[in-house]
């Protein structure tokens, strides 16, 4: 049998043994994370399951469209700790790393509970009982697409939504280098079930409040290029958070920008905390002859700063004042794109 289909099975098979399994996604969860959480909670319903599906993060108003769903409980705030000792396994969705999963880091690694994985990301270190991983896949939401229908479950109109919003942000709303046929196609069989995507674009990309168009005039104010304009940097610091009104959870696609740029090949968001390490973003262009030259693998840049990601977006945590974080970032990709040039050229 093809591995993916044995994942599908093996991990259904253990699934079915859990009465109350908790979900859970990564911090600073995107819209494939809130997806997942809600799809997965909806598909595990109709196996008969009561699932807990709990975020470390409250919603941020970038992905206001989930307010239409039943609500994700936060950790701390609507569930506390103690109640997770009544969950009797665990499903980690579109993460598999555990940097991914400090706030509950000991917690997992004290469990005795069963352990399921569904995941895409290149970046992972994390054992489980059960792993449905598909690196090949736009979108966690994706693989949970194509397990319900290798499975036979229906899709309530909920999951439908939920998978679509995942699928469509994670490609850019089809934009981004992980645009598959396959991707497509699934969100065409989604669209055809009754979800409308142009209310989800609305929905999605449509709905700012003024604070974060503020924050975007603000962060583009701070660009720099490096690396011959090929690379770009934007910066947001919490006096520019506070002056604006805006909060952290505004930087999200802030990043995209500057890959309007031609020459632009990988773009950088540092954005500074209240407290704790630097948040490091990365994202890349996909080769393109006539367009683009180089092929900047960005999960490997942020895997030197002790992160992770996807060949053309990935994510680094990084100790130490923002300008600090910022010479070591632009010092190291710099150097990798001068070495990526250098050997086109040979």
């Amino acid at each position: 049998m093809n591995p993916l289909l044995q994942a599908y099975d093996d991990a259904a098979n253990r699934a079915a043994t859990l009465r109350r399994p908790l979900l859970l996604s990564h911090t600073k969860p995107d819209g494939d994370a809130f997806g997942s959480l809600v799809a997965a909670r909806e598909l595990l319903r109709t196996r008969g399951a009561d699932p807990l599906a709990v975020s470390f993060d409250p919603l941020p108003r970038t992905y206001s469209v989930f307010a239409r769903f039943e609500p994700v409980h936060v950790l701390g705030r609507d569930v506390p700790l103690a109640d997770l000792d009544r969950c009797d396994g665990v499903i980690l969705l579109d993460t598999g790393a555990w940097n991914q999963l400090l706030p509950l880091e000991a917690w997992l690694r004290a469990s005795s509970l069963p352990r399921i994985i569904v995941d895409h990301h290149v970046t992972r270190d994390i054992p489980a009982d059960a792993i449905i991983l598909d690196e090949s896949a736009a979108a966690t939401c994706l693989i949970l697409y194509h397990w319900a229908d290798h499975q036979g479950w229906t899709l309530s109109p909920d999951a439908a939504a939920a998978i679509f919003i995942g699928i469509a942000t994670d490609t850019g709303w089809f934009t981004h280098s992980n645009t598959t046929p396959d991707a497509l196609a699934a969100a065409a069989r989604i669209a055809a079930l009754g979800v409308a995507p142009n209310e989800m674009y609305q929905r999605l990309y449509q709905t700012d409040d003024a604070a974060r168009l503020r924050l975007r005039a603000a962060a583009l104010s701070t660009i720099e290029f490096a690396a011959q304009d090929r690379l770009a940097i934007l910066s947001v610091d919490q006096a520019t958070l506070a002056r604006v009104g805006a909060t952290l959870a505004d930087t999200e696609n802030l990043i995209n920008d500057p890959l309007s740029v031609r020459s632009v090949v990988v773009s950088v968001l540092l954005a500074e905390q209240k407290s704790g390490p630097v948040r490091v973003s990365f994202r890349s262009k996909a080769p393109l002859s006539g367009l683009c030259d180089l092929d900047m693998d960005v999960a490997a840049a942020a895997a030197g700063f002790g992160g992770g990601g996807h060949r053309r977006a990935a994510g680094a945590r990084v100790e130490g004042p923002l300008p600090e974080v910022k010479r070591l970032v632009v010092s190291r990709l710099t150097r990798l794109i001068e070495d990526a040039d250098a050997a086109r050229r040979t």
